[in-house]
């Protein structure tokens, strides 16, 4: 158990806890260091820690080494809880339940982390199957957080530094030279 008193910081290293007494505010420290402080409070019952560890994210072509600093707004006490990859992989549904909120909330922090060059290319390989395919209409600037113009404007440069090709309404990804960017961009923080 963690005892820690009202206003302490506490910067959780690894694993998960779950907060048997007390409420804390969470922040998410970027490898860039921005800060994304989560929107809700968390109480009593609730679960702290990194969800994007229990995932391969990097065979995904994610790279999501998030600090979590949190601060308590009273007393509190922490357990740390075991939860591993091995419990997601004995619970297919569970895992692809956890991928999906994962994906949602790893679109707003990619945003944050990378330019808006690698921030399309990493939501463009969300949206592509396992071969790097993905059909052209389902692509739609709306769905990424970036102006129409910003939208049509990158994709014409990624297109033309051959991120990708395009031939029967199906984009085919580079996925290695998109990896190759990332890791480039991510390495410069």
């Amino acid at each position: 158990m963690i005892k820690l008193k009202k206003y302490e910081k506490f910067y959780l290293d690894d694993g998960f806890h779950i907060i048997r007494k007390g409420r804390v505010l969470v922040k998410d420290i970027l490898p860039n260091g921005k800060i994304i402080t989560n929107e809700t409070i968390l109480k009593e019952g609730e679960i702290i820690g990194n969800f994007f560890e229990l995932l391969d994210l990097d065979n995904d072509g994610l790279i999501l080494d998030i600090g979590i600093e949190m601060e308590t707004l009273e007393e509190t006490v922490l357990e740390p809880f075991s939860f591993s990859k091995k419990d997601l992989e004995a619970n297919p549904i569970l895992k692809k339940v956890i991928f999906q909120l994962i994906k949602k909330i790893a679109v707003k922090l990619l945003y944050q982390l990378y330019n808006k060059k690698g921030y399309l290319l990493t939501v463009l390989k969300f949206l592509a199957d396992s071969e790097g395919k993905i059909i052209k209409k389902d692509i739609r600037y709306e769905n990424i957080n970036i102006s129409k113009s910003q939208f049509y404007h990158l994709f014409s440069i990624l297109k033309k530094e051959e991120f990708f090709k395009e031939s029967n309404g199906i984009i085919a990804l580079d996925l290695d030279k998109i990896e190759t960017f990332l890791v480039e961009e991510y390495d410069d923080f």
